[in-house]
């Protein structure tokens, strides 16, 4: 009896010290991979981003691959989507309230043949596998 007794307060007291550790790592996480060029997806994408993280909860990050790196080549002239504004234009709003845009700098050269200075400001030129597979991540794909 004794040996249970003890090996249920050491359990406890094991689950007790993981979920001290743990504490901080449930904050939520939405990372949003945008691979294409179609302006209502990439409006979409970035819209849905916003929502989220105007909760103030959710952290958001939206990772260009693929077709999407066009999408922050300032040499490329842009459309306008219906709210009037071109998706360069609404990811800087993304990233002024708190948003994370990361762009795949392999596809950046070898899709969008986008040298770095041709990136819109404030777009970060790293992996998005970090964001991706963190802890807690709902991933979209838009």
């Amino acid at each position: 009896m004794k040996k249970i007794l003890s090996l249920v307060l050491i359990s406890f007291i094991c689950l007790g010290a993981s979920s001290v550790t743990f504490a901080g790592e449930d904050e939520q996480r939405l990372f949003v991979s945008l691979t294409s060029d179609d302006l209502d997806r990439a409006a979409m994408a970035v819209s849905v981003s916003n929502k989220v993280l105007s909760t103030g909860s959710i952290s958001a990050t939206i990772y260009l691959s693929a077709q999407g790196v066009r999408w922050v080549d300032k040499s490329i002239p842009q459309n306008k989507y219906v709210n009037g504004k071109t998706i360069p234009e609404m990811l800087k709003e993304f990233m002024a309230a708190g948003g994370k845009v990361i762009l795949c700098k392999m596809c950046m050269e070898n899709i969008g043949g986008i040298k770095p200075d041709e990136v819109v400001d404030g777009v970060e030129l790293t992996g998005g596998l970090d964001a991706m597979f963190a802890e807690n991540t709902t991933v979209l794909t838009y």
